[in-house]
This record gives C-alpha cells, structure tokens and sequence, in this order.
C-alpha cells in the first residue's frame, strides 16, 4: 500500500489524478476555495495560517466567475505580495499553506489571461501543510474528505442535464 505523503508526490508530480485539475473552471475554482476555507480539510486549520487571509483566499476564488479581469488580477497582486510574506514569516506547516497560496496567484493569472491552469501545485502544497501539521490519521481523514468533496462535484457536474 502506497503511503499518503507518496501519493500526495505522485499527485504533485503529475503520476496520479489530483483532484480538482479538470471539469468546468467556476467548479474548480469553487472548490479551490473551500481548499482555503472549509472548517474541517480547508488551510484555515492549518497552526499558523491565518483564518481570515484563508477566508479571503476563498471568497476571491469565488469570484473568479463572476468578476471583471482588471479588478481580479489586482486583487490577486495583492495576494502574491501576501503570500510572499507569509512564506517568509511561517512555521513550516504553515509555509505549505503560503506556498499553496503563492501556486493559486500563478493559477489566476493564467486563467485570467485566457490560459489553461491545472492547480495542481496549490493542491500538492495544500495536502502538504495537513501532513506537515496534522497527525498522519487526521490529516489523512482532511485529505480524504477533500478528495471526497471534489469527486462528488465533478460527478454531479457530469450528470447536470444528463437524461435520465
């Protein structure tokens, strides 16, 4: 049996399917968002993160479908900035959380500027931080329900307006 930080690298590596990297961009930024700020596996439980820039993560995240390209990608500016800091003044659980961060401001650009984005990277470094900060059967069960919570998402998504 192949351990959870091994499948967390293949993940990270591209070798196995990480959640949330394919389906409709509004679905993935939607659950991008609860990666930040859902109670029990979002970053915001993360020792050392901030619930409130985790909280803010999610709500941008959010707006990704709805908001103009000019307000955003200033919005996300500011955020890059943030995580620059973060990372240099996190414990190092926390720096996965920063890192995840930093990943999801390269994300927005790319979408923003009309490019594909695989979010693998804020994904990995998110996982990263539950291992890093949590003990081995927690942060399993964080990660497990985050994958969980994708899958049923882009299985309901997949099967909106199908015919019965």
């Amino acid at each position: 049996m192949i351990s959870l930080s091994d499948r967390v690298l293949l993940m990270a590596t591209g070798e196995i399917e990480c959640p949330g990297t394919e389906g409709p961009a509004s679905l993935r930024w939607s659950w991008l968002a609860d990666l930040y700020s859902h109670p029990v596996w979002g970053l915001v439980t993360i020792p050392g993160f901030s619930v409130p820039v985790g909280c803010k993560i999610a709500m941008l995240c959010r707006d990704m479908s709805t908001g103009t390209v000019h307000s955003l990608s200033a919005r996300w500016d500011a955020v890059d900035r943030l995580a620059a800091i973060g990372v240099g003044r996190a414990p190092s659980a926390a720096l996965y959380a920063w890192s995840a961060v930093a990943d999801s401001t390269v994300d927005a650009h790319d979408y923003l500027g009309g490019h594909q984005f695989s979010g693998a990277e804020a994904v990995a470094a998110a996982f990263w931080a539950h291992l890093a900060a949590k003990s081995a059967p927690v942060a399993e069960a964080c990660i497990a329900a985050a994958i969980e919570a994708w899958d049923s998402r882009l299985h309901l998504s997949s099967t909106r307006g199908a015919v019965a």
